[in-house]
């Protein structure tokens, strides 16, 4: 099963992250190494993101990596190399955790 994600939904209006569960807080920890990673290497076609698969939650087992990459329309896909997790990340562009060379006109 997919985790659909709207980063928007972690964040305030000033783009801090808003007070979360202690699960919430463990997801978006999760997510938000994968916006950095990806949008840091934001070119590559594949993205070998820092993390285990086992981080997005405490009682799993898969010890697996995670990977990741930007799609043409801006969103972020990732899944894990071993089992069955994935997913995609919208609304991530401008958050602090964009890590996107900036190019001044």
């Amino acid at each position: 099963m997919a985790l659909k994600t709207d980063f928007r939904h972690f964040l305030d209006e000033a783009g801090n992250v808003v007070e979360l569960t202690k699960q919430a807080k463990t997801i978006f920890k999760f997510l938000s190494k994968i916006v950095s990673a990806v949008s840091e290497n934001i070119e590559q076609p594949m993205i070998d993101v820092d993390l285990n698969c086992n981080t997005r939650a405490e009682q799993l087992s898969c010890g697996g990596s995670i990977e990741g990459k930007c799609s043409a329309i801006d969103m972020i896909e990732w899944h894990c190399d071993t089992c069955e997790a994935s997913g995609t990340i919208s609304n991530w562009q401008g958050s602090l955790w964009d890590k996107q060379a900036r190019i001044l006109h």
